[in-house]
């Protein structure tokens, strides 16, 4: 059986990690058997990050690898796609996991309304005279990354601006179907419906959340993605 090692669940998602959730609709999509396996410390993963899977011949790091993996056992995450809208959904992806996920990222760290949630959820598995420790220095150097990539430097409103066409960009391509690129999910679905369904949901009401959550073609999208993808709750409960 393969073993996703993931991030715990939270904020009503089956891991706090887009990438996680990424991985485990693909696994779905793939029909083959897994299970999920929850850690708090994403330094488990070979590359320092989850997700990883368990394989019966290795750990397979990052979600990149893991949709490789699955695309190798057979799983076709762009059945019927011409090679154009190939190039289109892989420039989407890109788009998201590169730079839409930093907004996440900016407003679940850094925002103090949701900080407190975010720390709740994400470092409940650690003991308390550790997780004194381990937080604020988490905290930190996903400061200094944000800061880094850019994200980090601006206010609340130059955020939007950055963010505000990635928003349109995906509400475009689902005013022509249900699915970003046709009427049955592909790989870019994979990784928008968890991220903009942890987006709606932060803890807090920034900028970010309140543009997805007016936007009434993203939350069509969002409830019919997690209804078509999203695994079913009697896999983790066998897990756990």
């Amino acid at each position: 059986m393969l073993t996703l090692i993931s991030l715990p669940a939270g904020f009503d998602e089956p891991s706090l990690s887009p990438f996680c959730v990424k991985s485990m609709i693909q696994l779905e999509m793939s029909g083959l058997d897994w299970t999920v396996e929850y850690v708090a410390n994403p330094g488990e993963g070979p590359l320092g990050r989850l997700p990883a899977l368990r394989t019966e011949d290795a750990v397979i790091p990052e979600s990149a690898f893991i949709q490789r993996f699955l695309e190798d056992k057979g799983t076709d995450f762009y059945k019927g796609l011409s090679s154009g809208k190939r190039a289109n959904a892989h420039a989407m992806i890109r788009m998201m996991e590169e730079h839409l996920r930093c907004g996440l990222m900016y407003d679940r760290w850094m925002d103090d309304r949701c900080w407190p949630s975010l720390k709740e959820a994400a470092f409940n598995g650690i003991p308390s005279p550790i997780r004194a420790m381990v937080a604020p220095l988490a905290r930190r150097q996903v400061k200094a990354g944000l800061k880094g990539q850019g994200i980090g430097r601006m206010s609340e409103a130059q955020r939007m601006e950055v963010f505000a066409p990635d928003l349109e960009c995906l509400t475009d391509h689902l005013w022509e179907a249900p699915f970003l690129v046709g009427n049955e999910p592909t790989a870019p679905d994979t990784f928008a419906v968890p991220l903009l369904s942890m987006l709606a949901g932060l803890p807090a009401d920034t900028a970010l959340r309140g543009a997805v959550r007016q936007n009434p073609t993203l939350m069509a999208y969002i409830e019919r993605g997690r209804a078509a993808l999203y695994p079913k709750a009697t896999r983790f409960a066998a897990a756990a």
